[in-house]
């Protein structure tokens, strides 16, 4: 009997972790691939220039929905920074969220001062450099932009 008791356990447990694997499988930020990176680095960008757009004609509402899902594409890639473990392209990321809700609220006041609209929206433009000095590089051929080749 106790003997019974021990296969069992161990049937399940081999269930439970096929389980696991299976779950993890399934899991679709799991494999967040470079091609799904640059994806939404490129969207991101898309949608910060329809803000910078909206920004210039002053219509700060459309500005801020735009943004909203900037924001959103860009959150994403933290994904891919962790799993190749670059801790300072997640400091990076995190200082351009910021800069990105920060945005948000200067837009979001009863009176949108359009100078601390500028400035905000400068912040997010040097957040972003930043992170592109060290994980961006032109290809000389096609002068199409890509992620910096580093060590793992």
């Amino acid at each position: 009997m106790n003997g019974m008791r021990i296969v069992a356990g161990a049937v399940l447990a081999m269930v439970l972790a096929g389980g696991a694997v299976t779950s993890a499988q399934n899991n679709p930020y799991r494999n967040y691939t470079e091609e799904k990176f640059v994806q939404n680095m490129q969207a991101a960008d898309r949608n910060y220039a329809a803000v910078k757009t909206f920004i210039a004609k002053a219509d700060y509402e459309s500005a801020k929905a735009q943004l909203t899902r900037a924001r959103e594409q860009m959150a994403l890639t933290i994904t891919f920074w962790r799993d190749v473990k670059k801790n300072d392209a997640v400091a990076m990321l995190r200082q351009a969220l910021s800069s990105l809700d920060a945005l948000d609220a200067t837009m979001s006041a009863d009176k949108v001062d359009g100078s601390a609209v500028a400035a905000a929206s400068d912040r997010i433009n040097a957040a972003c450099q930043s992170c592109h000095t060290v994980y961006r590089e032109q290809d000389p051929a096609t002068k199409a932009y890509r992620v910096r080749r580093f060590a793992q």
